[in-house]
């Protein structure tokens, strides 16, 4: 990653990441379901916002056992920001989530306003922008969207995930040769599902 000569990278800065804390907090406020829902998935997989929006129902692979429960799901698709494969095992909360949100919703997209039409960014900054001066009315703080990725990243290395794992849910690895893969990332979905409850 980094020595502890080199200057720590901007996103591992307090003010470039949304800490754990943040995110409780943030995930309880009374804002649509759509922005809550948006939030949790975004923190708790570290994929892309643009990637988040783009979900299908066809991008959503779910496990179910003997009893037709589901059990286990990942989110597979192409990322638009960076061009590579995205195969991301969900914690239970997110599988949860994004369970209803394909039973919900009566098109393939898996974020879409009461129009049917898939959300546009805009919208959940303007409610990410609110958060933060709830949070903080008495300072200006704000954080970009790219935070949320980035305290993903944060969570997971304080929870001693490998940094190889955090780099392929993230989709970090664009120059990294073809055979770089991880099916396994319990590590993440273990410090996922223990500590964001």
């Amino acid at each position: 990653m980094y020595s502890l000569n080199q200057e720590k990278p901007w996103y591992l800065t307090d003010e470039w990441y949304v800490t754990v804390e943040e995110f409780d907090a943030i995930r309880r406020m009374n804002f649509p379901k759509d922005f809550i829902d948006f939030f949790e998935i975004a923190f708790r997989t570290g994929l892309h916002e643009k990637d988040i929006l783009n979900l299908k129902k066809e991008n959503i692979t779910l496990v179910k056992d003997e009893n037709n429960n589901i059990v286990s799901g990942r989110i597979y698709g192409n990322s638009i920001k960076f061009k590579t494969p995205i195969n991301v095992k969900l914690d239970q909360k997110s599988l949860s989530i994004l369970t209803k949100r394909m039973e919900n919703t009566k098109i393939e997209f898996l974020f879409v306003n009461e129009l049917n039409h898939p959300y546009s960014i805009l919208y959940f900054q303007e409610y990410f922008y609110k958060a933060f001066e709830q949070l903080y009315p008495d300072k200006e703080i704000r954080k970009h969207m790219c935070s949320i990725r980035a305290g993903n990243l944060k969570f997971l290395e304080s929870h001693n995930v490998k940094y190889f794992e955090i780099k392929f849910r993230q989709r970090m690895n664009t120059h990294d040769p073809v055979h770089f893969y991880m099916e396994d990332q319990s590590a993440s979905v273990n410090a996922i599902d223990k500590h964001l409850k």
